[in-house]
């Protein structure tokens, strides 16, 4: 499960080094630098909803009581991506709105940008971390970022599942029927991403309070770490927003079935909720 995110990652991160350290912002006109600014962010989304309709087809495969091979969740997981390209299409919009008022905010409170800009080892490793700019309006953007991240890893099991002619309609209408799960699963897979960015936050510290310089491979070894500790940050919303999906279809169904038997009609928390992780095939049992 964690493989295509990896896979993911090892894109998303040399995009983002590149145009962060590297890139000639300067010399481009604003409009060609919104072209390359939303250029880059719609790849990684795209990237990021092919791993996400792997997953589905998987989880999918799985909570039919069958084995899950590689070919077809590749197979069907690139098909339902391109299904799905206008809902990456808004997502990454929005991330690029988000991105851009991050932009213009830190630009007024950037003091010296030339020092952010050196491409050292540890100035890499902090910024795939996201320590290079801590602070509580950054806090504030990544949430923005996670929250509509994970809106469209609501929308998508619309595509991936039931095939709706609407799945922006029915992935919103999971979120805001039940935000009181959503709003725990956001905070909960925070918290979780948190946990395991502890350790490259604790090394920037030691790194911060000592006057030996560490050597490079310890950058490295942090870099990597990102890249495993990213990879399982997303694939926990992944698997939160693929399980509440999956629990309002079995609340759906549960529903329907007591309108027609002319019974109470049940809540969600009625109803027992799936998890993907167990080996009860959800699917196959209704």
């Amino acid at each position: 499960m964690l493989a295509p995110l990896i896979l993911v990652w090892c894109a998303y991160a040399p995009i983002s080094v590149y145009l962060y350290f590297y890139f000639p912002w300067s010399d481009l006109d604003a409009y060609t630098a919104f072209a390359v600014l939303f250029g880059s962010i719609f790849l990684i989304s795209y990237l990021i909803s092919l791993a996400s309709f792997i997953l589905l087809e998987q989880i999918r495969t799985i909570e039919n009581g069958q084995s899950p091979g590689l070919g077809r969740p590749l197979s069907v997981g690139v098909w339902n991506s391109f299904r799905a390209l206008h809902v990456t299409l808004i997502w990454a919009f929005i991330w690029f709105l988000i991105t851009v008022a991050e932009i213009i905010l830190r630009s007024r409170d950037e003091t010296d940008p030339s020092e952010q800009s050196e491409p050292t080892a540890q100035n890499v490793a902090e910024f795939l971390a996201g320590a290079e700019q801590f602070s509580f309006s950054g806090m504030v953007f990544d949430g923005l970022r996670k929250g509509v991240r994970m809106i469209a890893f609501l929308i998508f099991p619309a595509i991936a599942w039931e095939r709706y002619d609407k799945p922006i309609r029915r992935g919103l209408g999971v979120a805001m029927s039940h935000k009181g799960e959503f709003a725990s699963g956001f905070l909960l897979t925070e918290a979780a991403a948190g946990v395991v960015f502890i350790p490259p936050f604790i090394v920037f510290m030691l790194a911060d309070q000592t006057d030996v310089p560490f050597p490079d491979w310890t950058w490295f070894a942090v870099i990597i770490y990102c890249g495993f500790a990213w990879s399982f940050a997303i694939l926990l919303e992944q698997l939160f927003t693929a399980e509440l999906y999956l629990w309002d279809m079995k609340w759906r169904k549960a529903c329907e079935a007591a309108v027609d038997r002319d019974a109470a009609v049940p809540e969600l928390a009625d109803v027992k909720r799936p998890s993907i992780l167990d080996d009860v095939p959800d699917m196959k049992a209704d």
